[in-house]
């Protein structure tokens, strides 16, 4: 039987940075709740986005159209980006407001139909009455223009984003926000006319860039590095603003579990079976939604989850247990990967899953992917093709244009058909066992030299799998070669048989990397297999992998695999930031 009881010693971490331990170990904070009501959106919608280049650079659309697939993987709501870089409200680059509806929103019959425009309209200056006159005028011609056509029409109306004047200086006195501020206020008091829903994607990006400054002012500048348009961590905010004027739930499963009577107390958005209570409190989980898709491991992302409440808004995957020792560690394994170590205090209280590298955030990084995916699909077919071929007036483009863009929405409809499948939730099988003792002893494979199957002729750092750092640069970083024949692999030798149980392995953000299984020797002939892992694409982590002490000289990592998808470098590359050997 597991232990509940008898308190086991706290072990002192090893290598600063160690995954294991992360967002969430501590209590969990009060959920935030959403405004009241049913989700804004349902089953059949389709959603135009229409707006400025702020729309255009399709992040905080991705967001919400990524959130609405994974947290509501049975609903069928199809999604169209018609923002256009410079865009007023009498339209722009992509034509005259009219064309432009004509165009690019009403062939897509939406239901639902979100609108943010102004930043433009506003002409970088202090307000002026004149563009303000134009702006109002314009805004309720779409408005009238869309309803006409689409009577049912569900209106979400964008107040304006912030131009940046809290991270430097305004130009003027006042600042262009103040100005914005002005067509933000116009837009809520218009909203009741139309009965349309309100979005301030306003007040929430100002408060996070004040929050972000406090913290890190020169990183904080990065979040909209032209004062415009904000990178895609500072979009992160602004569709968690849409998605709260929505009514979205923070929650993506909640599971209590009470360890010593082997009960479920708590089991929402999912259906928990097979709890054991043994050597090991396991059991079955189905959720019916996916967490956000995060790269945490950014370290722009990371300053805006800790100057926001993202992750309490949005991403909330609670696992609650109850019944276990105070002060003893426990490691949390999904499908047999390690998610943490953890004390009986901290699962007690709750840990936010979510925050954590699972094989739940896996799938909705491999949707994101999709989803991106789709958006620049459409993105080609309108502008590469639609657009610009219609503009040449010429008979035979005209002509050959209507079957070229069926076949590119044939093609789009087969990524859309894909993202809608990886989007569904799949069955998990957790694990909660008494952890093994950290390490403590010395790095045994410290400067030790490796062999490698495909070594790498483009300068990465000779030495980098056993150099010490944990840095991932061309410098400290291994990488093998590009070859495509699989498996790859590097053998360290460790200069003499000794025994050891714990080898520490690390990958960084970018590259293909994705399983690494761990063999051991005696005498670099015969490698008996003891661990294997995969790790979730684009996040920088490690991996402890732990087993029974056994002698050896050699430490082979094999890469049986790699995604296929192109981070930064040709997939067939594999990196790894560090490799640590521990004895027992």
């Amino acid at each position: 039987m597991i232990s509940f009881r008898p308190h086991m010693p706290q072990f002192p971490a090893i290598a600063a940075g160690l995954a294991l331990v992360s967002l969430g170990a501590t209590a969990l904070p009060a959920l935030a709740q959403n405004t009241g009501g049913s989700f804004g959106l349902k089953d059949g919608d389709r959603v135009v986005f229409y707006g400025d280049s702020i729309t255009d650079q399709r992040l905080y659309t991705v967001f919400v159209e990524n959130y609405v697939l994974t947290r509501f993987p049975s609903m069928k709501v199809d999604f169209t980006h018609s923002g256009w870089g410079g865009d007023r409200v009498t339209g722009g680059g992509g034509g005259p407001i009219d064309l432009r509806l004509q165009r690019d929103v009403f062939p897509y019959k939406p239901t639902v139909m979100t609108i943010m425009l102004g930043m433009n309209d506003g002409g970088y200056r202090t307000f002026d009455p004149g563009l303000f006159g134009t702006y109002s005028t314009g805004y309720k011609h779409i408005l009238d223009s869309v309803r006409t056509e689409f009577p049912g029409v569900r209106l979400t109306l964008i107040q304006p984003s912030p131009y940046d004047d809290v991270t430097r200086a305004a130009g003027f006195p006042g600042g262009y926000n103040a100005t914005l501020l002005r067509y933000a206020d116009f837009v809520k008091t218009t909203a009741p006319q139309y009965k349309a829903t309100v979005a301030d994607l306003n007040s929430p990006v100002v408060a996070l860039l004040q929050k972000a400054k406090s913290i890190d002012a020169p990183l904080a500048e990065k979040i909209l590095p032209d004062r415009v348009h904000p990178s895609p961590a500072g979009h992160m905010v602004m569709a968690e603003a849409l998605l709260r004027a929505w009514n979205a739930p923070a929650i993506v499963s909640r599971v209590g579990i009470d360890a010593a009577r082997a009960k479920v107390t708590r089991a929402e958005n999912t259906r928990v079976s097979g709890l054991k209570n043994g050597a090991s409190v396991s059991w079955d989980q189905a959720d019916t939604a996916l967490p956000m898709a995060i790269d945490s491991a950014d370290p722009l992302v990371a300053l805006v989850l800790k100057s926001s409440d993202f992750v309490e808004a949005l991403d909330q995957e609670p696992l609650m247990v109850s019944g276990l020792a105070a002060a003893t560690r426990y490691t949390v394994t999904i499908d047999g990967a390690e998610i943490g170590d953890f004390t009986g205090t901290q699962l007690a209280q709750g840990i936010n899953l979510a925050t954590f590298a699972t094989p739940m955030t896996q799938q909705a990084n491999a949707v994101l992917g999709l989803t991106r995916r789709h958006n620049d699909q459409h993105f080609e077919r309108w502008r590469t093709f639609q657009t610009a071929l219609t503009a040449r007036n010429n008979a035979a483009l005209n002509a050959a244009l209507p079957p070229l863009l069926a076949a590119l929405d044939a093609d789009e409809a087969r990524t859309v058909t894909a993202q809608r499948a990886a989007a569904q939730p799949v069955p998990h099988h957790y694990e909660i066992r008494a952890a093994v003792p950290l390490p403590t002893g010395p790095n045994l494979s410290l400067n030790k030299p490796y062999t490698v199957s495909d070594p790498n002729l483009y300068n990465w750092g000779m030495g980098g799998l056993t150099d010490g750092s944990w840095e991932a640069n061309s410098q400290h970083a291994f990488a093998s070669g590009d070859k495509e024949t699989f498996p790859k692999n590097a053998t360290i030798d460790l200069g003499a048989a000794t025994r050891i149980c714990t080898v520490i392995v690390g990958v960084p953000a970018f590259g293909s990397t994705k399983t690494i299984a761990i063999s051991v020797s005696g005498d670099g002939k015969t490698f008996t297999p003891v661990g294997s892992y995969t790790f979730p694409q684009v996040h920088e982590m490690r991996h402890r992998y732990t087993f029974d002490p056994v002698s050896a000289r050699y430490v082979r990592l094999t890469y049986p695999n790699h995604y296929e998808v192109n981070v930064n470098y040709n997939p067939t590359f594999v990196f790894t930031t560090e490799a640590e050997v521990y004895a027992p």
